[in-house]
């Protein structure tokens, strides 16, 4: 399963690649409830971080299940969650080495939002870059799913970096020491 969604994160396989047996889908899970809750963990106690894992989960296969249901493809939702869900363990694995040099800047804002924080060039970059790279997989990944052009792709692509942002960010916000 792993190197399948390496093979999709570098738009060499689709989400038709994964196997749809219910272990694939769990380990698809287990390992985007992990690696974000590690990635969420950076910056929040451990159970608000599991917390926010859970419900990003939630809200990825939520999310997937009711678009492809609108294009009547739910047949499709364990493949296309599956993908989403171990494509994301992978960028946010990729993306803890740009983050942690951020960490001090995102608590001075914290602390305080007029602040005048510096942050590293290169981790803004990397993060910048890697953002970029996942949703342009989460593109892919839509796209192969309907069987559809970008525009549809794009939009549930941005949709569901909205969804998840909103949602699960807020649960995160909500839970934090400083809330």
């Amino acid at each position: 399963m792993i190197i399948t969604s390496w093979r999709i994160c570098i738009f060499r396989a689709g989400p038709q690649d994964l196997p749809a047996v219910p272990q694939s889908v769990a380990h698809a899970i287990m390992l985007a409830l992990i690696v974000q809750a590690v990635q969420f963990q950076l910056s929040l106690p451990l159970l608000p971080a599991i917390a926010q894992s859970i419900v990003a989960v939630v809200v990825i296969w939520a999310f997937t299940a009711g678009v492809l249901t609108m294009r009547s493809q739910p047949e499709r939702v364990p493949q296309t969650a599956s993908a989403l869900l171990a494509t994301n363990a992978i960028f946010s694995l990729l993306l803890v080495p740009f983050l942690i040099p951020m960490l001090p800047a995102m608590e001075q804002l914290a602390r305080d939002p007029e602040a005048d924080v510096n942050v590293p060039a290169l981790s803004l970059v990397g993060t910048l870059g890697l953002s970029a790279w996942s949703i342009a997989v989460s593109v892919w990944i839509f796209r192969n799913a309907l069987d559809s052009r970008n525009a549809l792709a794009i939009l549930c692509a941005l949709g569901l970096a909205a969804a998840v942002y909103i949602i699960a960010g807020g649960v995160g916000i909500m839970l934090s020491p400083q809330a």
